[in-house]
């Protein structure tokens, strides 16, 4: 029979955000995605990335978020960053 110390584990709470960063690092960036980090790292905000693709301000950024959580990175200059240091653009 086992001791309460080796049954016991502590609660542990994972943000959403960060759960599904960790499940999408690593993996590799689609051709949306390349594209879309191309237009970034060249400066365009999210509306005029929209206007050039002809999709939502939304749909956007929901590839930002997809690209930072593949590049384990937070913002567009670090994506930026290591987009170039893994030889993407």
């Amino acid at each position: 029979m086992s001791g309460p110390e080796e049954t016991y584990r502590p609660l542990v709470i994972v943000p959403t955000a960060i759960r599904k960063r960790l499940s999408l690092c690593g993996k590799p960036l689609t051709a949306t995605e390349l594209e879309i980090l191309r237009w970034a790292s060249e400066g365009k905000t999210v509306w005029e990335i929209s206007q050039i693709r002809a999709t939502s301000e939304a749909t956007v950024k929901f590839h930002l978020r997809n690209i930072y959580g593949k590049l384990d990175v937070t913002n567009r200059v670090q994506a930026k960053n290591e987009a170039a240091r893994q030889g993407l653009c």
